[in-house]
């Protein structure tokens, strides 16, 4: 190992501890890594798959399979938008064209700033709430473009 920070590598393996088998920390694990770094480096890639004795491979399709994951361009903040059927017919584009305008990005995109990232995701499991976005952990239901202004704010 050792190419990991300490304080990663021990909440790491207080992940792998819980499960009575390695791999199945992995979806904590590759959490802990992009909240860590702001998206997930390949060579942390490496480290979680010796960590919990698997091949690259499979964390690598781990990593893929899932949205959530983010292996390109860091950013503070990664602004997560619902595209699935259920939060388009809600008019999920109206969260989209807001959040273009006001950051002036497009999705897949970072502000210049380094401050947010733009993702399209199929679902964040809030269909109740559609159309829905969530920036990091947090998960907000699209009122305005002056709210969603006033949210942005909050993240520096």
């Amino acid at each position: 190992m050792g190419v990991l920070p300490q304080e990663l590598m021990e909440k790491l393996r207080e992940h792998v501890e819980y499960f009575p088998r390695k791999e199945q920390a992995v979806l904590l694990c590759l959490h802990e890594v992009q909240d860590y770094y702001g998206h997930i480096p390949f060579f942390a890639l490496e480290e979680v798959a010796k960590l919990l004795e698997v091949p690259l491979s499979h964390v690598e399709n781990v990593v893929s399979f899932y949205d959530m994951f983010d292996r390109g361009e860091p950013a503070r903040h990664r602004i997560r938008v619902c595209v699935s059927v259920v939060c388009n017919l809600m008019n999920s584009n109206k969260v989209l064209n807001a959040l273009r305008e006001l950051l002036g990005i497009s999705l897949g995109e970072t502000t210049r700033d380094g401050r947010f990232k733009l993702i399209g995701v199929q679902c964040i499991g809030a269909c109740s709430e559609a159309p829905c976005f969530m920036i990091d952990n947090d998960t907000y239901k699209f009122e305005s473009k002056e709210k969603l202004h006033e949210i942005l704010s909050r993240y520096t």
